[in-house]
């Protein structure tokens, strides 16, 4: 048999807009740039949020979007607003940003002004909590806060989780949310466990994107985990974090100046939800092919 020369070059996604039944597959939480949001849709900058406007954060609307929660925004403690960091310096230089000033129980609720469905959002993720000298390398945003969410649809819970304090969520991380069923709003908090009351919610967030439509995200894949038996010669291919409610297939070429893609199976989609591994016994004999993952 001859050595064959394996390559993965890409993933292609296809609209992913259906469901099984009246199951809703479950929010995956994301982290990263395009994790979770192919195409923007919808947006927010917060660019007017500055250290010299004070605003009224529970009636809060920008780009198509309702963004709210209790209190004012953070240019209202005058005292401490210069200083304040919630990112760590991954914030964007106009130094606008949503975040409260003083006590807040509230979560914070993004949703559309016509209540659309979403299917994905993204922003850079930070907290008004304080990091215990206001005056130091890092002035607030703290990393032991807790980010909790839920999704809702039509007045039910989808779905609900928190991410850190272990493993650690970084200031400045673009988190990221995904449903290929959606959801119509997000609710979300960081809160930290050694404050007076653990419901004060003290969420930083900025350059936020929504996505409308329903495109998945790209499967996480790893090139370690592209290899084939030793024993057979079939290649095959591990894909992480694949998604609940969309289907994968592996397809080939053998050349990159060709076109068209073969399915290794041609009436074979495998479903996502987790870790899948994908394999081509065609491959058998082949001098070179190159690879790709398709996603519906």
């Amino acid at each position: 048999m001859k050595s064959m020369i394996l390559k993965l070059i890409a993933v292609t996604v296809f609209g992913c807009g259906f469901c099984v039944g009246s199951l809703h597959a479950a929010t995956l939480p994301t982290q990263g740039a395009g994790s979770a949001v192919v195409v923007v849709d919808r947006s927010a900058t917060f660019d007017t949020l500055t250290v010299n406007h004070v605003v009224d954060l529970g009636h809060y609307s920008e780009g198509g979007l309702f963004i709210t929660t209790g209190a004012t925004s953070w240019a209202d403690d005058a005292n401490t607003a210069a200083k304040l960091d919630p990112f760590h310096g991954s914030s964007p230089p106009d130094h606008g940003f949503f975040c409260v000033s003083w006590e807040n129980l509230e979560w914070t609720s993004v949703l559309t002004t016509d209540r659309a469905v979403i299917h994905g959002v993204e922003f850079m993720y930070g907290n008004g909590w304080t990091t215990g000298d206001i005056y130091g390398q890092y002035p607030w945003g703290n990393h032991d806060a807790v980010l909790e969410w839920e999704t809702w649809r039509d007045g039910t819970n989808v779905s609900s989780g928190a991410v850190g304090p272990a493993p650690m969520l970084e200031m400045g991380t673009i988190v990221g949310f995904y449903d290929p069923s959606g959801f119509d709003e997000l609710l979300m908090r960081a809160t930290i466990a050694r404050s007076g009351n653990t419901n004060l919610n003290a969420l930083a967030l900025d350059n936020l994107n929504v996505m409308l439509t329903n495109i998945p995200p790209a499967p996480v894949i790893y090139g370690e985990d592209f290899a084939v038996n030793p024993a057979n010669g079939i290649p095959s291919l591990t894909v992480w974090d694949t998604i609940a409610g969309c289907q994968y297939r592996l397809v080939y070429s053998q050349s990159l100046d060709v076109p068209l893609w073969t399915p290794v199976d041609p009436a074979g989609w495998t479903p996502g939800g987790g870790q899948i591994s994908l394999t081509d016994p065609t491959a058998i004999g082949q001098a070179r092919r190159y690879y790709r993952v398709e996603v519906r």
